[in-house]
C-alpha cells in the first residue's frame, strides 16, 4: 500500500495549536485535566448503565405489586404475573435505546458529546425516579418510562469511541477505552448489591430508583459544566497537556462519515460479525444473570446481588490491566494486541456458556457464570480497539452500529428468554446456555483472521486520497512502462 509522508505534521500541528490564542484558567489541574474527564465520564456513563438495570434486580423483589393488586382484583392477573408482558418491559428499554441511537448518531457532530450525553442523562433520570410511580399507574406507563431509560443508554457505545480519540494521547488510548468501558462493569458492581440490600431493608425496592436518580442528576450537573467536546476548548487545559494530546493526531476538522466505504470494509464487517454473537452472551447475562442466579442457583436475594456483582468486579480488574498493558507492550503490534483480547473474551465467553450447559452442580455453574463475564469485558480491547484503528475520526459510527446490534439484541433476549426458559427449569437454562455458546463461537471465529490495525483509506482527508489514487495511478502507469 503507498503510504502518504507526513514528516512535519506534529511540528506543524504543536506550532498552530501554540499560534491560535486560546483562554486558560488559573487552574490546570496539574496537566491533569483529561484524567478529570475520564473519571467524571465513566461516573456518568456508570450511573446510565446502574439506572437501565435496576429492573433486571427489582423483579425479584417486587411481589408486592401482585399482592396489592389482589386485594381490590381477586380474579384478575397483574402485568408482572404475565411473562410475556414482564418480557416486553425488558424489551422497551432496547426500543428506547435503539431510536435514540438512530436520531443521536447523523446529528452527533452537529451538537457533540457534552450536549446529547447530557440529554440522554436527563431522560434516563426521568426514566428512573418515575418508575415507582408507574408501577402504580398503568402498564403502559411502565413501559414508558422503561422506553425514557433505554433513551439514556443510547449513546453509551458511541461515547466509548469518541472520547478516548478526542481526549486521550495515543499513548494512553488503550487505557482511556478499558477505564470507560467499565462503566459496563462497575454499574453491576454498584447496582446488584446495593439493590440486594436495599431490597431486603425497610425501605424497600422503590427506594432503589431515588437514590440512583438522585445521583444521576448531581453527577450530570457537573458533567455539563465541566465536560467540552475538544481539549483546545476546556479553559483547565494547559498549553502543555494540549501538545500531549494532539501529538500523533490527524487534525480534528469535521468531515462527512463515509458510510458505505465503512460498511463494505471487510475489517469493520467481520468485527461487526464478533459482536452479534458476543454482545448475545453478555447481554443475556446481564438481563437474566440474577434470575438464573435466584431461580435456577437458588440463592437468596441478597445473596444474589452480591454474586451477581463478584464477575462484573473481575471483568473490571481484568480490563483496567489489559489497557494498561496494551499501552504498554510496544514490543508486539497493536494488531497482535487487540487479537489476543478478543480471542481471550469470545473463547471465554463461549466455554463458560457450554460449561453451564453441561453442568448440574450449583459451585461449578456459579464459577462458569462468573467466569463468562469476567472474560467477556475484555472484548471492548478487542474489537472496539480494532475499530479505533481502522476508523480513526469515524469510530463513532462504526461504534454505534455496535450499539444498534445490542439494542436489537436486547430486545430480543427476553422474547428469546421466554420461549426457551418458560418456566426457568435448569434443563431448559442448559439448552438455552449450549446454543449461546455455540453461536458465540461461530461468529468470533473470522475475527483474528480477516482484522487488521491498518487506517483505512477513508480515514484520510480529501487531499490524501486525491493523492493517494494520484500515487497509485503512477504506479500501475510504471508497472506497464
Amino acid at each position: 500500500m503507498v503510504q502518504i509522508e507526513d514528516t512535519d505534521r506534529n511540528e506543524d500541528l504543536e506550532k498552530k495549536i501554540e499560534e491560535i490564542p486560546r483562554k486558560t484558567s488559573n487552574i490546570l489541574c496539574c496537566n491533569m485535566t483529561r484524567h478529570l474527564i475520564l473519571i467524571l465520564t465513566l461516573t456518568c456513563l456508570t450511573l446510565l448503565q446502574v439506572n437501565s438495570l435496576t429492573f433486571n434486580f427489582t423483579v425479584i423483589c417486587m411481589s408486592d405489586i401482585v399482592d396489592d393488586y389482589h386485594l381490590h382484583n381477586v380474579n384478575g392477573t397483574h402485568w408482572f404475573e404475565d411473562s410475556s408482558k414482564k418480557s416486553l418491559v425488558f424489551s422497551s428499554m432496547a426500543v428506547g435505546g435503539l431510536l435514540g441511537l438512530l436520531v443521536a448518531v447523523p446529528v452527533m457532530h452537529r451538537f457533540g458529546v457534552r450536549n446529547l450525553l447530557t440529554l440522554c442523562g436527563i431522560f434516563s433520570t426521568l426514566g428512573t425516579i418515575l418508575f415507582p410511580l408507574a408501577v402504580e399507574w398503568t402498564y403502559f406507563s411502565v413501559l414508558v418510562v422503561r422506553f425514557l431509560q433505554g433513551l439514556g443508554i443510547s449513546l453509551v457505545f458511541t461515547v466509548l469511541g469518541s472520547v478516548p480519540v478526542a481526549w486521550a494521547p495515543k499513548n494512553e488510548s488503550s487505557t482511556f477505552l478499558a477505564v470507560l468501558s467499565c462503566a459496563f462493569q462497575t454499574s453491576n458492581v454498584i447496582c446488584m448489591p446495593i439493590s440486594g440490600i436495599l431490597c431486603e431493608s425497610s425501605l424497600g425496592w422503590r427506594s432503589i430508583y431515588y437514590v440512583f436518580g438522585v445521583f444521576t442528576i448531581i453527577f450530570f450537573i457537573l458533567f455539563y459544566f465541566f465536560y467540552t467536546d475538544s481539549p483546545r476548548d476546556h479553559r483547565n487545559v494547559s498549553t502543555k497537556e494540549l501538545n500531549l494530546i494532539s501529538q500523533d493526531k490527524t487534525n480534528s476538522h469535521k468531515e462527512a462519515v463515509p458510510y458505505w466505504p465503512i460498511c463494505k470494509d471487510p475489517c469493520v464487517l467481520v468485527t461487526w460479525l464478533s459482536n452479534i454473537g458476543g454482545n448475545l452472551g453478555f447481554l443475556t447475562l446481564v438481563l437474566y444473570g440474577p434470575t438464573y442466579l435466584r431461580e435456577v442457583l437458588h440463592f437468596e436475594v441478597q445473596g444474589t446481588g452480591f454474586a451477581s456483582a463478584l464477575p462484573f468486579l473481575l471483568s473490571a480488574a481484568a480490563k483496567s490491566l489489559a489497557g494498561q498493558l496494551s499501552d504498554r507492550c510496544d514490543f508486539v503490534s497493536e494488531r497482535v494486541r487487540f487479537t489476543i483480547c478478543g480471542i481471550i473474551a469470545r473463547l471465554g465467553l463461549a466455554l463458560g456458556y457450554i460449561a453451564m450447559a453441561m453442568t448440574t452442580n450449583r459451585t461449578i455453574a456459579q464459577i462458569a457464570f462468573t467466569f463468562s463475564i469476567a472474560v467477556s469485558g475484555l472484548n471492548i480491547m478487542g474489537t472496539v480497539k480494532c475499530l479505533q484503528l481502522r476508523c480513526k475520526q469515524h469510530v463513532h459510527f462504526a461504534v454505534s452500529a455496535i450499539a444498534l446490534m445490542a439494542y436489537v439484541i436486547q430486545f430480543g433476549a427476553p422474547i428469546l428468554v421466554s420461549i426457551m426458559c418458560p418456566d426457568n427449569s435448569p434443563e431448559q437454562w442448559s439448552r438455552m446456555f449450549f446454543i449461546i455458546g455455540i453461536i458465540v463461537f461461530i461468529t468470533s471465529a473470522p475475527f483474528p483472521w480477516f482484522t487488521t490495525a491498518e487506517p483505512a483509506d477513508y480515514t484520510l482527508t480529501k487531499e490524501q486520497q486525491a493523492a493517494l489514487e494520484k500515487a497509485k495511478a503512477m504506479e500501475v502507469e510504471e508497472c506497464y512502462a
